[in-house]
């Protein structure tokens, strides 16, 4: 049995999916029916990070489809240990190109409680996850700012990053792309001090 993930999130980004569990090459995709928040509290670091929920039939999220063997769940359900691992029905995802067919096999993602969080966005964080958006296109990460809610302040931790897959050195040379990308976007503009 064929099993798939879709990532709309740090998942989104090779580096950080590789750090948890071999995967394959990912296939980016829409997916109908959720929506996209910052809602879901890291209390320990006082962070937010992503979480999606189910919305009107017409919202969308952009993510990716990565393959995962029966053996690698373990590995990501420990990642991903504050969410519930649902399955999507195949007719609510759409793969970006539409001449790639939809993979075989039953496809999976990580949905957190109802919940919100009171805390800020940890820059490290988001690099990661527009990174990841970059690999794709930048159509690709403006799509992501376009359809993600519930925005909180930015705390800019690059220089000592809260999260703890950040992007490696090598990475980084995308930090000036990201940058022009946010500052189109003001919903995502508010920075706080360096942490």
């Amino acid at each position: 049995m064929n099993h798939w993930i879709f990532g709309y999130g740090s998942l989104i980004c090779p580096d950080s999916r590789a750090r948890t569990g071999l995967t394959g090459a990912a296939l980016p995709v829409v997916v109908k029916g959720f929506e996209r928040h910052w809602s879901v509290a890291v209390n320990y670091a006082e962070l937010t990070v992503l979480g999606i929920r189910t919305a009107a039939p017409e919202a969308e999220v952009g993510g990716v489809l990565f393959a995962l063997d029966d053996d690698a769940f373990s590995h990501f359900d420990a990642r991903e240990v504050e969410y519930e691992r649902v399955q999507l029905s195949a007719d609510q995802v759409r793969p970006l190109a539409s001449e790639r067919p939809l993979p075989n096999g039953d496809i999976w993602v990580y949905i957190p409680p109802a919940r919100h969080s009171p805390h800020p966005i940890a820059q490290s964080y988001l690099d990661v996850a527009l990174r990841g958006c970059l690999t794709i296109s930048e159509a690709f990460a403006e799509h992501f700012l376009q359809h993600t809610h519930s925005w909180k302040p930015r705390l800019n931790d690059r220089n000592q990053p809260l999260y703890p897959r950040p992007l490696k050195p090598e990475h980084q040379t995308v930090l000036p792309d990201i940058d022009h990308l946010l500052a189109r976007y003001p919903v995502s503009s508010s920075i706080l001090a360096d942490s």
